[in-house]
């Protein structure tokens, strides 16, 4: 990989300093914090340029936000590795990928700098009441479309998280989190050290099953089942609720309506309890959230559909879950899809 001294102009990318990352964002102050990311945090900021300002998300990679030990080296790869793939035609132009503007190497101080006007991380929105409907479809068609398009490129992300999706005004989501991503341009296909976001994680994989796309689409059926549930996994919860933290645990126990015995059933290579992953598919449950039933945007029939096709994404076996095209095209089957047509964004992408 070049170092960013060697990135050819063109790109139309600014330099910026460390400092001017601060003035961005006041200081990385608590007020414009959004969240973390796989590597690093996001900010919300502000540049003025003449009599305009400009809404911006300023990402810095740092240490403490890393689910595990990292290396600058590493650290290095990973920022080098997000502005080479936002940098090439077909990506930067797509509409759920963030617009990057700049970036910052100041002294072994990593950053991105992305044009945004974001309402919130689709992280702190998923439990809010405001959060409507049709506007969660929306983000999540917008989400499988761009893991599509990037599929389709041979780009597997493998750190999928709700953490990782800035909402904008529109509701049309943009992803700003490339840190694991593999194949395509880059190469390789899976990952030594590094298991994904945490609450997001296929267990086959995490079992040595190996990588894949249909790790990203099972990572997708956690955010979506978090979506249409108003649950995203919070390690807080984690001492007091155990696996039932994480949302695909709690689907699963939920959907197949099993009570879980005191003693989990363990394969002698796995930590995975067996069961898991092997329901029998239930015709008529939905597990969309009952504040989110009474919007005049939500259809029951939906409601079942949608939970059936979350459900078959965060299935224990990777063969079994379907790709992000057939996922795609399931959710514009849903009757909140076809009733308002380009509201939802029916027009495809590059």
């Amino acid at each position: 990989m070049e170092p960013v001294s060697d990135l050819e102009p063109g790109r139309d990318l600014v330099a910026y300093t460390y400092e001017s990352l601060e003035s961005f964002t006041d200081g990385f102050s608590p007020e414009n914090y959004v969240g973390n990311t796989q590597y690093g945090k996001l900010y919300r900021g502000q540049i003025q340029k003449g009599l305009e300002t400009l809404g911006v998300i300023v990402k810095i990679w740092v240490d403490d936000s890393a689910p595990y030990p990292t290396t600058a080296e590493h650290q290095l790869s990973r920022w080098q590795n997000e502005i080479k793939l936002l940098t090439e035609s077909d990506v930067k132009s797509h509409p759920n990928v963030a617009k990057l503007i700049g970036f910052c190497s100041d002294n072994g101080k990593l950053g991105v700098v992305y044009e945004l006007q974001a309402i919130d991380s689709l992280r702190n929105l998923i439990r809010k009441d405001d959060f409507k409907w049709i506007a969660r479809i929306k983000v999540a068609l917008g989400f499988a479309r761009l893991l599509e398009f990037l599929h389709d490129q041979g780009h597997w992300l493998h750190n999928i998280s709700s953490a990782h999706l800035m909402v904008e005004q529109n509701f049309n989501p943009r992803l700003v989190d490339f840190s694991m991503l593999v194949g395509g341009v880059f190469g390789g296909t899976h990952h030594r050290n590094e298991v994904g976001s945490v609450g997001h994680v296929d267990p086959h994989a995490c079992e040595g099953g190996g990588w894949s796309d249909k790790t990203d689409v099972f990572a997708y059926g956690v955010v979506l089942l978090g979506f249409i549930a108003k649950r995203v996994y919070d390690k807080k919860d984690h001492q007091r609720l155990g696996q039932f933290a994480n949302v695909d645990f709690w689907a699963w126990v939920e959907y197949s309506k099993r009570t879980p015995p005191k003693c989990w059933p363990f394969h002698k290579k796995a930590r995975i309890p067996l069961f898991l992953g092997d329901y029998k598919e239930r015709k008529s449950v939905s597990l969309v959230d009952e504040s989110l039933k009474s919007d005049p945007f939500f259809d029951a029939h939906d409601g079942v559909e949608i939970t059936k096709l979350a459900m078959r994404c965060v299935d224990r076996w990777p063969e079994q879950r379907p790709t992000m095209k057939e996922v795609v095209c399931c959710l514009r089957k849903l009757k909140v899809v076809n009733s308002i047509g380009d509201v939802l964004g029916r027009e495809e992408h590059p």
